[in-house]
């Protein structure tokens, strides 16, 4: 199976995969391959775009958050789990972010991109004050960062301040806007607490 081609079909053409592709796709996720290959990527966001979020296909789409599975399609787990399927509860949590707190290594790099981002996402949809502290932590950390001329930082830094904007935007009805420059990261980091939570006192 092409699942690159299904995911864009599935995409731009509402394709909905027959019962027989979704068995061919699940025994493939199952297989031991499966956590070593980069076309598990659109694997994951086929199965799960497809599927329901069951215990059983929940506990499939963990497996590829370990630390040997490579980063790309580790990254295609955090967005099945957390933007697909918006799972939510405490332990849920607990996992995005573990997964946050992880964001100096630099194999993860694809993992830590896209888990910043659900959990902004998932910030506002739970009205999660947990999330909240730990990305107001993670942008202060980043740009501690960005002051040691930390390389990984710069990327890091820029997509949170965007991912703080952008999810505010959609949760306030306002418009949405992408950047991808320091220069352009900065006003938002300034104004951070705008695009959090307000702490509870």
């Amino acid at each position: 199976m092409d699942f690159s081609d299904i995911y864009q079909r599935m995409k731009f053409e509402a394709y909905e995969i027959s019962e027989g592709e979704r068995t061919q796709l699940t025994n493939y996720l199952k297989s031991a391959g499966s956590t070593s290959s980069p076309k598990s990527h659109a694997g994951l966001l086929v199965f799960c775009y497809s599927s329901e979020p069951a215990r059983e296909n929940v506990e499939l789409v963990r497996k590829f958050l370990a630390k040997d599975v490579e980063d790309y399609t580790r990254s295609a787990a955090v967005t099945g789990l957390y933007r697909i399927w918006k799972l939510g509860t405490t332990s849920d949590i607990d996992d995005l972010l573990d997964l946050v707190a992880l964001w100096s290594v630099e194999s993860r790099y694809s993992t830590s991109i896209v888990a910043i981002g659900c959990a902004f996402l998932l910030m506002h949809r739970l009205q999660d004050r947990r999330l909240s502290l730990a990305l107001r932590r993670l942008l202060e950390t980043l740009h501690e960062e960005l002051k040691r001329d930390s390389d990984l930082a710069v990327g890091l830094f820029v997509h949170a301040c965007w991912s703080a904007y952008d999810n505010w935007a959609l949760a306030n009805g306002q418009q949405r806007t992408h950047f991808d420059t320091i220069e352009e990261a900065l006003p938002i980091y300034w104004d951070r607490q705008k695009y959090l939570l307000e702490p509870l006192n």
